[in-house]
């Protein structure tokens, strides 16, 4: 059974949700700042490592990234949907 001193108030619970959506905002633009003056070369080189890294951890999830692109589908043109369809292709 669970000590009374496991539980969170209501109050508690969303502080802490509070600094886990920060702490993922941080992450977002410290990633973004990481990448965002690379050029489109070195954008793919560090993706392809990335996959590479992850096929070979046994982690690469491609249906994931297929059901990913999906649901973003509508936010993008059909240009840049089938862009990146061919990129996931490649990393297929």
């Amino acid at each position: 059974m669970a000590k009374f001193s496991q539980f969170q108030s209501e109050s508690q619970k969303q502080n802490t949700n509070s600094q886990k959506r920060e702490n993922i905002d941080d992450n977002i633009m410290s990633r973004f700042d990481e990448y965002k003056d690379m050029s489109q070369t070195e954008l793919s080189q560090k993706l392809f490592e990335e996959v590479s890294r992850q096929k070979s951890e046994g982690s690469f999830d491609y249906s994931a990234l297929e059901n990913m692109l999906e649901a973003i589908r509508g936010n993008l043109s059909e240009a840049d949907y089938q862009n990146v369809k061919r990129m996931l292709e490649l990393l297929r």
